[in-house]
């Protein structure tokens, strides 16, 4: 600080200062810091919540060739060491019947049970019924994905996806996670489950994910600017995820534009800064 400054001219031998001209400095650079303390309290933020929405992944994410390596290995660890099943046993059982069927060795309760459906012919049979009900898996890429869509949950379904608006903050549109100011009388949480009401629609059904913020931004509003005597906006995030797989939103009023984004997608959309702040709480999936 200067006062500092004037302490270090005191005790310079080479500087002579009169009292009054040094109590007068003295007193100057307290006020002056008195000021600088003053305007920074007097400083007024605007407290803001915004939801970060996300869909889990619905499918299992493809094998890395190392985890290919490792479940072959496992796999075949499993057959060698494994000892036969109920089936397997019978189908031996039958195979040891029928060879003294052929010998004329068998007891009459013996005959009975050769007559009766053997361990094959009940794999047969197992087998024609699945034929007839077996039903085709859905493919993981969907049409969506083909198609490059970005409003829908029906695309990345191995990957975790994050809705982002784009928000009109101020005069412009911004690729944000939807956001609003906080109301007196509401908590954090009841204000972002308001954010969702209104920035998505009443049809998106979201689970939030604890009663504390997850994540923190702070960012100034434009220069000479100021939005209900507040000179930016601080704004705290809460997690929340959809409940089931469909995410019907309906935007409101103030946003232009949304999309699904999975997380390694989100620098293409949002401000540095802003990826930056909300990166440190988002956990990768890959």
């Amino acid at each position: 600080m200067l006062s500092t400054m004037f302490f270090r001219l005191l005790y310079n031998p080479k500087c002579i200062l009169s009292k009054h001209r040094l109590q007068l400095m003295l007193l100057s650079t307290k006020t002056a810091d008195n000021a600088l303390h003053r305007s920074e309290s007097l400083e007024k933020w605007q407290i803001t919540g915004a939801v970060c929405i996300t869909r889990p992944p619905i499918i299992c994410p493809p094998l890395t060739p190392l985890e290919e390596k490792f479940s072959e290995m496992i796999s075949r660890l499993e057959k060698e060491n494994s000892v036969q099943n109920d089936h397997e046993l019978r189908i031996e059982q039958d195979r040891i019947r029928a060879e003294l069927l052929k010998s004329g060795d068998l007891e009459s309760t013996d005959i009975e049970e050769a007559a009766l459906q053997t361990a094959l012919e009940y794999e047969d049979a197992c087998i024609e019924e699945l034929k007839l009900t077996a039903t085709t898996f859905a493919p993981k890429v969907t049409e969506a994905d083909k198609m490059g869509s970005l409003d829908t949950l029906d695309r990345a379904l191995h990957r975790s996806l994050v809705l982002v608006v784009k928000q009109k903050l101020g005069e412009n549109h911004q690729w944000i996670f939807p956001q609003s100011p906080w109301n007196p009388g509401e908590t954090l949480r009841q204000s972002c489950e308001r954010v969702v009401r209104e920035k998505c629609g009443l049809n998106l059904k979201v689970k939030f994910l604890g009663n504390a913020p997850s994540g923190f931004y702070k960012y100034r509003f434009p220069k000479n600017t100021l939005i209900d005597g507040c000179i930016g906006a601080k704004v705290f995030f809460y997690k929340c995820q959809v409940r089931g797989v469909t995410g019907d939103v309906q935007p409101g009023d103030d946003i232009a534009a949304y999309e699904w984004r999975t997380l390694d997608e989100l620098d293409e959309r949002l401000k540095k800064q802003y990826a930056k702040s909300v990166s440190q709480f988002l956990v990768s999936d890959q």
